[in-house]
């Protein structure tokens, strides 16, 4: 990552910081910053301000939605950065479409996910491609609530610290087009990886790690091209060894 411009999509991240375990943040020539609105409910950011998170040299703040990034140049950035933000969009393969689209050829992807089993989520399906597929073919935007009944249903708010009660945090997430709290999609390791695969990027790391994160360095491949990532697939793979959920490791 050294010396490339970064574009990051919903932070600034902690971990993406000098003291983060992801720490690409000081490497970068500079980081630019979008979010779907200046105030959100994890960032209150100013759009007269500089990107400017702990660590990066500054960048430009962007008002735009990270699942389309309209408005955004093409073929500006060398790598999108994401942190705890794919499973926020409705339709998760058209973000990717999108961040591949503001990326340089064969632009970079460092993106860290929340796996399910560490999280409120444990209790929810994971997602599957062929959903994910059914979801970019039908154009699905954010406005979708397909998974809201599943959410209501399933969401462990015993590992949820927010305050809410229980109608105020139902409303909330049944309001997701202005609140965007709704994890529409639920990914263990492979899950993930399998979506990043259907996306074309070449997943070059993966790590598992507690509490509740998958992390990948993954790159897009040529248009004309689909990535070999047999050995990231593999049942065998090293990082479901070390996957500290079950539902990772070899079975």
């Amino acid at each position: 990552m050294r010396g490339l411009r970064g574009l990051e999509i919903g932070g600034p991240s902690a971990v993406f910081g000098t003291g983060g375990r992801y720490p690409v943040y000081p490497s970068l020539s500079a980081c630019d910053g979008v979010q779907w609105r200046a105030s959100t409910a994890w960032h209150d950011l100013d759009e007269q301000e500089p990107y400017a998170p702990e660590g990066a040299a500054s960048g430009h703040f962007y008002v735009a939605d990270g699942g389309t990034l309209d408005g955004l140049p093409d073929s500006a950035w060398d790598v999108v950065l994401s942190s705890h933000v794919i499973e926020h969009f409705a339709n998760p393969l058209r973000a990717l479409q999108a961040w591949r689209r503001v990326l340089v050829d064969r632009g970079w992807v460092v993106l860290v996910a929340p796996h399910m089993s560490g999280t409120f989520d444990h209790r929810r399906p994971a997602t599957t491609l062929d959903h994910l597929i059914a979801d970019f073919a039908a154009g699905t935007a954010e406005d979708d609530l397909t998974h809201l009944e599943e959410t209501l249903a399933l969401h462990d708010r015993a590992r949820d610290a927010d305050a809410l009660t229980p109608e105020e945090w139902a409303e909330a997430r049944g309001d997701n087009l202005n609140t965007r709290l709704l994890h529409h999609h639920v990914f263990d390791g492979e899950r993930l990886l399998l979506m990043l695969d259907e996306a074309q990027l070449k997943i070059e790391q993966v790590a598992v790690r507690h509490p509740h994160d998958i992390f990948v360095l993954a790159r897009f491949a040529a248009e004309e091209e689909h990535p070999d990532n047999t050995a990231v697939l593999r049942k065998d793979a090293p990082w479901r060894r070390k996957s500290p959920f079950s539902i990772d490791r070899p079975r």
